[in-house]
């Protein structure tokens, strides 16, 4: 026997091993609310448009409220034959209302149907990690109000730097959190301009000024060849670095070693 939602042209079952691996229900369950929602704004959207009958939108419409009650409820069966959230809602719906489900699939393919509860899925846990986020910052920003005058050495490339207050450290990863919260609200708020895209983008990060001697401005590297017989110099190549950082080379001819 074939499986009833896909293999109608197949007159066996597939094998167990490919009904282990085919299966996503233990993971994709999660998308239930996502599924849910799309699939009732498709069926107002081809009630709207004529194709669905109000009687048949109506229909759906709480056959999906019945699912989504009953999988909160934890009185929905998984069942992994099924494979994936998307028939097992679509199979119990259908012994809910009978053919009227079928119909929700017009002018809808199955990969809309991911696209559509993967990113709904995804926008809800940025608006939970964002809610995570924030609780984060009151906590950095608590700590770092009793540190205000609690002094700490500064660090550049693991070497001390200029003294700092542990407040002023935390505040720093406060910072880092609100650039995170400020990127996830580009991508699932109203649009931002590009602009306002790239100045968040491209905001410099804090330096501290090391206690180390810092190498002056301009540098000259001499690099001079021998010969293996007279080891005598042939030629120098002298690396000049000034403002701004450019490299000029000067080949010269063997000239006596400056002291």
């Amino acid at each position: 026997m074939s499986n009833k939602m896909w293999g109608g042209r197949f007159s066996e079952h597939p094998d167990a091993i490919m009904e282990e691996i085919n299966a996503s229900i233990d993971f994709d369950r999660h998308l239930y609310r996502q599924d849910i929602a799309a699939s009732k704004a498709h069926a107002a959207m081809l009630a709207k448009q004529g194709i669905l009958t109000s009687q048949d939108a109506v229909a759906i419409a709480k056959g999906l409220d019945t699912i989504l009650a009953e999988i909160e409820g934890g009185k929905f069966t998984f069942k992994r034959a099924l494979e994936d959230i998307h028939m097992n809602v679509e199979s119990r719906l259908a012994e809910l209302i009978g053919p009227a489900a079928g119909r929700l699939h017009t002018a809808r393919s199955r990969n809309d149907q991911v696209a559509t509860d993967f990113r709904l899925y995804v926008r809800a846990m940025i608006d939970t990690i964002d809610e995570a986020l924030a609780a984060y910052q009151r906590a950095l920003a608590e700590k770092a109000l009793a540190h205000a005058a609690t002094v700490m050495p500064g660090f550049t490339h693991l070497q001390t730097a200029q003294p700092v207050t542990f407040g002023h450290h935390l505040l720093a990863y406060v910072e880092m959190a609100a650039r995170d919260r400020g990127r996830f609200a580009l991508r699932t708020h109203a649009p931002a301009s590009t602009r306002a895209r790239s100045a968040l983008l491209r905001l410099p990060a804090p330096r501290f000024r090391s206690t180390a001697r810092r190498p002056p401005r301009r540098s000259v590297s001499i690099v001079r060849w021998r010969t293996h017989s007279t080891r005598s110099p042939i030629a120098t190549s002298c690396w000049r670095r000034s403002r701004p950082r450019r490299l000029r080379r000067c080949i010269s001819p063997a000239s006596p070693r400056r002291s």
